[in-house]
């Protein structure tokens, strides 16, 4: 039995609108910059040698590059976001697990200011209730333990 194929004029073409089901990282530019010889930066080293070229391919939108820095200097990852920010952690000492993590992190980080929770107050809505709930004179206690007074 012949296999029967639609011409192609039928089949209706369907066209990629931009920036729908299209995520773009914040972060733009991914700086390595380390040390060829230090025996402290073999982490950093073996990270470039193979990982970092998958994850370039599987972030397009963000640029990688590698620099080599003068003997005695640490190793670091520099991140330069979208919002003009930029993040430097150092990777110095680190196993290529630790520098995965540290990359990971400036690739899910949003380059905002972080905000410190110390000191920061919050404050509750006007009509909301409190955390212990309404007072209320009919169910106040009395001091000599006699139970509550209506």
């Amino acid at each position: 039995m012949p296999r029967l194929v639609p011409s192609s004029s039928s089949i209706p073409k369907t066209y990629p609108v931009p920036g729908y089901n299209h995520f773009l990282t914040p972060l733009r530019k991914l700086i390595f910059d380390y040390d060829a010889e230090s025996p402290s930066q073999h982490g950093i080293r073996s990270f470039i040698r193979k990982p970092l070229i998958n994850l370039a391919r599987e972030n397009p939108d963000v640029e990688f590059v590698v620099r080599r820095l003068k003997r005695g200097k640490a190793a670091v990852l520099r991140g330069h976001y979208v919002n003009g920010r930029d993040k430097v952690i150092c990777v110095n000492k680190l196993e290529m697990d630790g520098v995965t993590n540290k990359v990971k992190l400036l690739l899910n980080s949003s380059g905002a200011k972080i905000k410190p929770l110390k000191n920061l107050t919050l404050e509750a809505a006007p009509a909301s209730e409190s955390a212990r709930g309404v007072w209320s004179a009919l169910h106040d206690q009395m001091k000599d333990g006699q139970g509550y007074r209506i």
